[in-house]
């Protein structure tokens, strides 16, 4: 069932670009994005509150995708991404092969990154994360439960429910998958240390002028929520690959 959307929202069809990285940088590229003037990100828990809806479309998509109950098809990603430039982080991930055939004239950038520090990054996020959650054991609001119900989901879809076993396994499947998917003129094979001058490039965008975010200290954005980093709003919870789609400019429909 797909979330019902009252605001009025631009047409995803002609999507220009989708990045698929790990969480960590994907806050940078949302703020590199944003210098490059698309300033309306879909990032999901920045949508929690504003948009609380969206976790259970979310959980419609995943009974869909991966449990077949249901259908989730192109236009229920058109009304999940309304209004939206890009979309960035988490669970969209989980559903790159279903974006990338529902936007095939999107351009994909891929990062790179050590699949052994990503994963002892993973690994010590996740302790933290169930420390935490032993520590806090007030009562929870539905919307809370359902996201995290959303993010057992997401584990799932990834990891089979064991990262310790399955996580390098599952990066270097993801990135290996999306290679062969995307033909090789629409793929970016992308390290963000290398700043502005590929993805601008790939982008058909000018270098701005002003430094890639983070490219000084790149550990800033693997600590630090979106709303922490060159104002960016939204919150910054765990590391797994992402997605962003940015699409051309377009018309806007009721």
């Amino acid at each position: 069932m797909a979330v019902r959307v009252v605001l009025r929202w631009s047409r995803l069809s002609k999507c220009s670009a989708l990045v698929l990285l790990e969480q960590g940088q994907a806050v940078a590229i949302q703020a590199a994005l944003g210098m490059l003037g698309y300033h309306e990100t879909y990032y999901f828990p920045s949508s929690i509150n504003d948009r609380s809806r969206d976790t259970q479309a979310w959980l419609d998509a995943f009974d869909a995708v991966f449990e077949g109950k249901g259908t989730f098809k192109k236009g229920d990603f058109d009304r999940l991404f309304a209004g939206c430039q890009a979309v960035v982080g988490r669970p969209c991930c989980a559903f790159a092969p279903q974006l990338i055939k529902a936007y095939p004239e999107a351009k994909v950038i891929l990062n790179t990154r050590d699949v052994d520090e990503w994963y002892m990054f993973i690994k010590t996020r996740m302790a933290r994360e169930q420390e935490q959650g032993e520590v806090n054991l007030e009562p929870e609001d539905e919307q809370k439960v359902a996201a995290k119900m959303l993010r057992s989901k997401i584990l799932y879809a990834f990891f089979q429910d064991d990262f310790i076993k399955t996580g390098k396994a599952a990066f270097k499947a993801h990135f290996n998958e999306i290679c062969q998917l995307v033909p090789k003129d629409k793929l970016l094979i992308y390290d963000i240390k290398d700043g502005w001058d590929p993805l601008c490039e790939f982008l058909g965008k000018s270098v701005p002028s002003e430094p890639f975010p983070g490219h000084d200290a790149l550990e800033v954005f693997e600590d630090k929520s979106p709303s922490q980093v060159n104002g960016t709003a939204g919150e910054l919870k765990s590391l797994h690959h992402a997605v962003v789609a940015v699409p051309q400019e377009a018309g806007v429909e009721a």
